[in-house]
């Protein structure tokens, strides 16, 4: 099999048949370089963990030996000094309105909302732009935090006010109850009382009937 025959290109010409390997490489990088410009190509950037091909083993210097050589850690870097974050407006007040509104309150996603959003968590260095806001690493960090605190206030007052529907729902049923509790013990009173009546009435019948068998005999 002729090896030249294997590597030609599919979009060669016959006058491009005698061209060396180097020739061949470049046409073929340059239908590869004009694919990526077509479409929306992402990068994977793989760090291999060690040199073994184990599963669950680390190693440390191998991995910043990698991270340092393919410029992480200055691409790190840069986007701590910049604005690492950029949220749209609806998002950023659908996120984050609870540090500033009230739970049963929606608010617009407006410009103004976000920036009082940002005015009550007291945050410094932030921008805001057309659509967006520009936040930098730690920003998000700080908002999240305050964010927790909020929400675990909530929870505790929601706790607190189960609670107290939970007891006052179990006074209801208990005082319902122990006014069951008299109606039935006194129907029982009632009951045993007109009994011993009705046993009354029969027992004295009973000796006005033998009295007047004595008087007649």
């Amino acid at each position: 099999v002729d090896t030249m025959e294997m590597m030609r290109h599919p979009e060669e010409t016959t006058s491009m048949r005698r061209q060396t390997v180097a020739s061949y490489f470049r046409y073929s990088l340059m239908d590869l370089l004009s694919k990526m410009v077509v479409g929306q190509p992402h990068f994977v950037r793989c760090i291999r963990p060690n040199d073994d091909r184990q599963a669950l083993r680390f190693c440390k210097e191998r991995v910043m030996v990698q991270l340092r050589y393919t410029g992480i850690l200055e691409t790190v870097n840069i986007r701590r000094q910049g604005y690492s974050h950029r949220i749209q407006f609806e998002e950023f007040v659908n996120r984050y309105y609870y540090l500033a509104f009230r739970a049963h309150q929606i608010p617009e996603t407006s410009k103004e909302n976000a920036a009082a959003i940002l005015e009550r968590a007291k945050l410094q260095g932030t921008v805001l732009g057309k659509t967006k806001v520009f936040l930098k690493y730690y920003h998000v960090e700080q908002l999240n935090l305050l964010l927790r605190e909020v929400i675990a206030r909530v929870v505790v007052m929601q706790a607190y006010v189960k609670g107290w529907l939970g007891a006052r729902r179990y006074q209801k049923v208990k005082d319902k109850r122990n006014r069951g509790a008299v109606i039935i013990q006194s129907g029982g009173v009632l009951f045993k009382k007109y009994s011993n009546v009705k046993l009354a009435n029969e027992f004295l019948c009973f000796l006005l009937v033998c009295n007047d068998e004595t008087v007649a005999v």
